[in-house]
């Protein structure tokens, strides 16, 4: 992860990995665009999806600043891409503090169609707020 580590400052709290737009963080009540990726949450991730390459990492900036598919989850925001040149899809879940000075990135890995119509019938069915919706 050399590449991620000299490509994406750091604060505080860990890796500033990108820029959401000011009406996301508006819906997640974040006073904040800046996405930070903890040290913690990267490790577990890194763990989790193995499947998932440095490559992956480093479009982080590009994927949380270009959602094609973003859907409410009680505090939490849903947000999927479709990354173009690799037709790959992307899932990621942020999480604004209780203060909303910062905003966290909780979850990353790829997925499938299936679990974005699988997210698209929990919006039908009234358990999630899907805000855009621009994927096939």
């Amino acid at each position: 992860m050399k590449l991620f580590e000299q490509k994406f400052q750091t604060n505080s709290y860990g890796y500033e990995i990108g820029k959401v737009s000011l009406l996301l963080s508006k819906i997640l009540l974040a006073k904040t665009e800046t996405v930070t990726l903890s040290r913690d949450t990267l490790k577990k991730n890194l763990n989790h999806h193995p499947d998932l390459r440095e490559h992956d990492y480093l479009l982080l900036d590009e994927i949380v600043g270009k959602s094609h598919f973003v859907a409410k989850d009680g505090n939490r925001t849903v947000a999927i891409v479709l990354h173009k040149d690799s037709n790959e899809l992307y899932h990621y879940a942020l999480k604004a503090t209780a203060t909303g000075k910062q905003l966290f990135m909780t979850s990353f890995r790829k997925t499938r169609q299936k679990s974005i119509n699988r997210l698209r019938q929990k919006g039908k069915d009234k358990k999630i707020i899907i805000l855009k919706d621009n994927l096939p």
